[in-house]
């Protein structure tokens, strides 16, 4: 007997039409489009809590420096036998006590932070080296001078008075405050912040902030003292270490600017402000919103750029504002709108403001 295969054909699987396709992929666009701001926001939150992890740990070598000295680090150190502009800065004495010894000990203070051994063409020098604690992950916004090594690049060769380029110089995004700069008023006193005063600053502009200038502990006459900035004990801060300013942030730095109001900034001198071992690691704060700077109001928190390279203003890439560390210890945020006279009495240890953040 014959037997017939009586077994159906198979039907080919249903496919996917064209408009279900593209349904499909216009709600896997809508999704990315919902969430990717979202992810965003947690990358920057995690780069911010970074960020201030890095400054409560230079808050705790300050506290330590300071109470194993009795005062806290120099703003600027100018070793014998060196010029005023090949100082070393507050970042470079702090070092022993955020567990950098070693790169600390690598220093020869014969030399400035430029030279050779201290910077070394193979990158290898004390000053070349990249230190993580005193960068800020979220930083994207980068002077012409910063490269994206951690290191500054592109200066021309032997720029500056001491004869050797600052190339290769590790980078640092937060900034020691020298205080407000010396010609805003003070609204208490309503004298300026700068006022000389003491018998042994009779002929000095004073700082009121931590980190001051080199000059502020007596003229540095010649090239072959040893000078130092004056030192700032505890109990001098009589406007509350919560509310006194330390260091703040001032991201994406690298050699100090001249300002183009109509075109590109200049490099302006041999002042590596960005390089953590430089002795211009700190500044005055000086821009707020009645200064006009190429016709524009700026302020001293976030400015744009081009003015921050300049200017060495609280800079930096997180939304809405800076984080700042104070006195003792703890990290702060301070709004891009914050008062102008409440940011001017923050950087000050002593003007007897009053302040409500």
């Amino acid at each position: 007997m014959l037997r017939l295969d009586m077994r159906r054909p198979r039907r080919s699987p249903k496919a996917f039409t064209l408009v279900e396709l593209l349904v499909v992929i216009a709600i896997i666009g809508v999704l990315v489009a919902l969430l990717l701001p979202a992810i965003q926001a947690a990358r920057e939150a995690a780069r911010r809590a970074q960020c201030m992890s890095n400054l409560k740990q230079i808050g705790l070598g300050m506290l330590n420096f300071e109470s194993s000295r009795k005062h806290f680090p120099p703003g600027q150190f100018k070793p014998a036998g060196l010029t005023e502009k090949r100082a070393l800065s507050w970042s470079v004495w702090h070092l022993p006590y955020i567990e950098q010894q070693n790169i600390f000990d690598k220093f020869d203070l014969k030399f400035s932070v430029t030279e050779n051994p201290n910077n070394r063409a193979d990158l290898l020098g004390p000053s070349n080296t990249v230190i993580d604690v005193y960068r800020c992950p979220s930083t994207s916004r980068l002077q012409n001078f910063r490269g994206n090594d951690g290191r500054l690049s592109g200066l021309p060769d032997a720029s500056g008075s001491s004869g050797h380029t600052g190339n290769g110089l590790g980078v640092i995004d937060y900034m020691g405050i020298r205080g407000p700069d010396w010609d805003v008023i003070n609204k208490v006193s309503g004298i300026a912040y700068g006022t000389e005063g003491g018998s042994n600053f009779t002929s000095l502009k004073l700082d009121r902030g931590i980190l001051m200038y080199l000059q502020s502990g007596g003229l540095c006459l010649n090239k072959n003292e040893s000078c130092s900035s004056a030192v700032v004990r505890f109990k001098e801060i009589t406007d509350g270490a919560t509310y006194t300013i330390l260091i703040g942030e001032s991201s994406g730095r690298g050699a100090e600017e001249g300002l183009v109001c109509n075109g590109d900034n200049t490099l302006a001198t041999d002042e590596f402000s960005g390089a953590w071992a430089s002795f211009k690691n700190i500044s005055r704060i000086k821009l707020d919103p009645d200064n006009l700077v190429c016709g524009k109001s700026i302020s001293a928190i976030n400015p744009p750029a081009k003015f921050q390279f300049v200017e060495e203003e609280f800079f930096s890439d997180h939304p809405g504002g800076v984080q700042t560390l104070r006195c003792d210890g703890s990290v702060q945020f301070m709004k891009d709108d914050t008062d102008r006279d409440v940011y001017f009495a923050l950087c000050t240890r002593d003007g007897g403001e009053l302040t409500a953040e």
